[in-house]
Parts: structure tokens; C-alpha cells; sequence
């Protein structure tokens, strides 16, 4: 139910905790105001009237070049960039650069994250602290690391570059809806200087209104959360630490990669891999690491960015449309494949052929080993309409409809834990073939 409510909201375009709430946010602060009619807006209406004392490892790097966080990733086409810690920022490491080098070149700092993110300002449209090309860009990072080595009248320009705030102007951050971090919208240079003088926090100004990233944006609009602050698949960025991870994975991903050891499959770094309904491409990411050539297929295409951005797919990992389509049109085979808590959709009726024809598809592109599972009669979700369909049914529903070999239960997952408890324990399968 509580599902099937915010699905409406979403599609009436009022969903509390969906990307328009941030993009209302950026609305507002998009309206043309004079500066000065702005400051004095911002400061009276938006921002809390007292200074906070915030941690600056809860600090996520936020506006740049004029433009919000979300407008920045959009233009630049970095979805990752307002979930970036600010210690772990392009401002700390130029400043970590410089310790380093005392006389770093042009080349280098152009080179370095500070440098890129500058000319990406200015490739995008927009300059950078008055920057429109390399020379400005170059300008602002030495003025910087000349403040950060206390050159009060550094010889390579003025004290303070264009558009910079002040050094004794407070710092203004926004909390990121969801999480107890906060992004930081003026003031990355005094606080990326904060960091380098060993502090462990700072006072800053807080907006009232909290914001949302565009990864939290993104994973809300993805047809399976349908708008739910949980994740499928585990994803590492600070903002979502407090996302509850439905499938922790690591269960499954283990156990396959010790089947497949133990019978040898794999070990030269040629096996092919496909995940069927791969989602987020957590699994397609996994096995390429373990060296086996790893692709996926998955009916949302929101996947192909997300999966780009958050595990590093190559173009052309994740194929998207239609399962039962794209298997149908399949004119290979893959030494590997898995298909995860699938099946079971077609079990409820809620797909245009039967388990059968599924499973049927399966056996087809599978060259030596399926691993697979679906939901359960143990399931508090599924007690009645899946009754009947427990291990034991599972495994001779795929003896009876697989060409398979042997089918090998590899035992349940480790997800039944809050607030899933109750849920899940869904039994892995091995379906091996014994020879291609």
C-alpha cells in the first residue's frame, strides 16, 4: 500500500521525497534577482538565523561556476559530483598537491581535479571565479594555493578572484534530504583550508529547505524502487548510508564465484557472464572483477547511467528492454548466467508468458551454469500466492522444464534481516551443464 500511494503521487507529480522536491529547490534559486535582492532573500527567509557546527566529513561538494550541484552534474554530465565528500574533493587535493610540489606546473594543476572541474565550468558554459579559459583557471588555483601558504599579496593576480566570496563570509550548506549530511553551496575554499589546518569541523549557515542529489533523484525514479528511499543493490555514496539495502548480494556473489572455482569454470578469463533482470548492474560489475566478460539485461533504461556512473559498466554492458524479447532474439549463448528473483513475476501472471516459457529462454543461452532464484512460500509476502512453491518445488520445476545436468541447491540468502525480516531466504540454484 505504501508503495501503490507513492506511486500516485509521483504520477500526480507531488511525491515528497522525488526528484521534484530538489528540482522545486533549484527553481527557486534559479529565479533572476538581482545579487544583492538574492543575498538579502536568502538571508532573511531561507537561511536559520544561527551558525551550526557541522563535521566536515558530513560536507558534500555542491554549487560551482554559478550553477547548483544538480546543474553543474547535468551540464557536465557527472551524476556522482554532489555525492562527492567535500574531504575527498578537488579544493583538498589541489591543497594536498601543493604540499607535495612546492612549484607545481601549469600542466600539472590543469591536470589535477582542481583544474579539470575548473575548465569543466568553463567548457560547460559557465566561468570559474571569473575564469573563461586555461589562463584563468591556472590563476585562480595558484591565488588559492598562494592564500593556503599565507601570501597575504601573492604576485600572480589579485588578493581574491571573481565572484569568490569573502574569507570572512560564512559558509552556506543545504542538508541533503534523507541522510545527516549537507551540501555545501558557498565556501568549499575556507573550508577545504579548514580541512588542511587538521579541523574537524566548522560553523556555517544552514538553509532551511533540505536538497536532494541527482544519484537520489535518479535511484527514486527507477522502475523498481518506484519512488521507496531504499536500494536493490548495494551502492557506496554517503548520502544513501542510511538507505536500507533490500538484496545484499554479496551473499550470492560469493557462492557463485566459489561453484564456479570449484568446478573450474571461468579460471582462464574468458567465460562469458550474463545477469537477466541485472538492475543496478551490481552483479555484471562483480564478475568482471573476477575476470569473467560480464553483461546484463534489464528492463529499465535508467539502469545504463546508473550503472556507468556508480560501478564503472563500459558502453554496451547493459542491454535494455524486455527479457522474454531479448532472450527470444538472442543468437548466442553465455558460459554463465544468472537470473535473480525474477521467475516468480511470471508465476503471479504479471508478464506476458508463463514460468515455463521463462525458464525455457534460460536454458537456452545458458552454455555451462545457471544460477537462479525466485520467490518463496516462506515469504510473508508470498504465503498465499505462492504457496507450494518452496525448495524442494523449485528444484523439480527445474529438473522437469531445464536440459540441465544437475541442479545443485547452494542454500538460502542472508537477507531476512530489519525491516526485511520475514522475507527473502530465497534458495540459489546451480544449474549445471555437463557439456556444452
Amino acid at each position: 500500500m505504501r508503495r501503490r500511494s507513492r506511486t500516485l503521487l509521483r504520477r500526480a507529480g507531488v511525491a515528497p521525497d522525488g526528484p521534484l522536491y530538489g528540482r522545486l529547490v533549484d527553481a527557486g534559486r534559479s529565479v533572476p534577482l538581482p545579487p544583492e535582492v538574492r543575498t538579502a532573500v536568502s538571508t532573511v527567509v531561507l537561511r536559520r538565523p544561527w551558525q551550526t557546527t557541522v563535521a566536515l566529513d558530513r560536507l558534500l561538494v555542491g554549487a560551482q561556476g554559478g550553477w547548483t550541484a544538480r546543474e553543474f552534474a547535468e551540464r557536465t554530465g557527472d551524476l556522482l559530483w554532489p555525492s562527492t565528500t567535500l574531504v575527498d574533493g578537488p579544493h583538498v587535493a589541489l591543497l594536498r598537491l601543493a604540499d607535495d610540489d612546492p612549484d607545481p606546473s601549469d600542466e600539472t594543476l590543469l591536470a589535477s581535479d582542481y583544474g579539470r572541474m575548473g575548465m569543466r565550468c568553463v567548457k560547460a558554459g559557465a566561468d570559474f571565479f571569473g575564469a573563461t579559459d586555461e589562463e584563468g583557471v591556472l590563476r585562480a588555483a595558484r591565488i588559492f594555493i598562494d592564500r593556503y601558504r599565507g601570501r597575504t599579496a601573492p604576485k600572480r593576480g589579485p588578493a581574491r578572484v571573481a565572484s569568490q566570496s569573502a574569507p570572512g563570509d560564512p559558509v552556506l550548506v543545504a542538508p541533503v534530504r534523507g541522510s545527516d549530511y549537507y551540501q555545501v553551496l558557498d565556501g568549499h575554499h575556507r573550508l577545504a583550508l579548514a580541512v588542511m589546518r587538521g579541523d574537524r569541523s566548522h560553523p556555517v549557515l544552514v538553509k532551511w529547505l533540505p536538497v536532494t542529489t541527482p544519484l537520489q533523484d535518479h535511484l527514486l525514479k527507477m522502475s523498481w524502487i518506484d519512488g521507496t528511499r531504499e536500494l536493490y543493490q548495494p551502492i557506496d555514496a554517503p548520502e544513501l548510508h542510511k538507505w536500507p539495502t533490500v538484496r545484499r548480494c554479496t551473499d550470492r556473489r560469493d557462492k557463485m564465484l566459489a561453484f564456479l572455482s570449484e568446478r573450474g569454470i571461468g579460471a582462464t578469463g574468458t567465460a562469458s557472464y550474463l545477469d537477466v533482470a541485472s538492475c543496478y548492474g551490481w552483479f555484471v560489475s562483480e564478475m568482471r572483477r573476477a575476470g569473467l566478460d560480464g553483461h546484463g539485461m534489464e528492463r529499465d533504461p535508467l539502469a545504463v547511467p546508473l550503472g556507468k556512473a556508480v560501478y564503472g559498466l563500459p558502453d554496451g554492458a547493459i542491454t535494455t528492454g524486455d527479457a522474454v524479447d531479448l532472450l527470444g532474439a538472442a543468437d548466442r549463448v553465455w558460459d554463465v548466467v544468472s537470473c535473480f528473483s525474477l521467475l516468480h513475476h511470471f508465476v503471479l501472471g504479471r508478464a506476458k508468458v508463463d514460468e515455463n516459457a521463462l525458464i525455457e529462454l534460460l536454458d537456452k543461452v545458458t552454455g555451462r551454469v545457471l544460477f537462479f532464484d525466485t520467490g518463496q512460500e516462506n515469504e510473508r509476502w508470498f504465503a498465499e500466492s505462492l504457496r507450494g512453491w518452496n525448495p524442494a518445488r523449485i528444484a523439480a520445476f527445474l529438473r522437469e522444464r531445464t536440459t540441465f545436468d544437475e541442479i545443485v541447491d547452494l542454500g538460502p540468502d542472508d537477507d531476512a534481516h530489519p525491516p526485511y525480516t520475514g522475507n527473502y531466504r530465497r534458495h540459489l540454484f546451480a544449474c549445471v551443464r555437463a557439456t556444452v
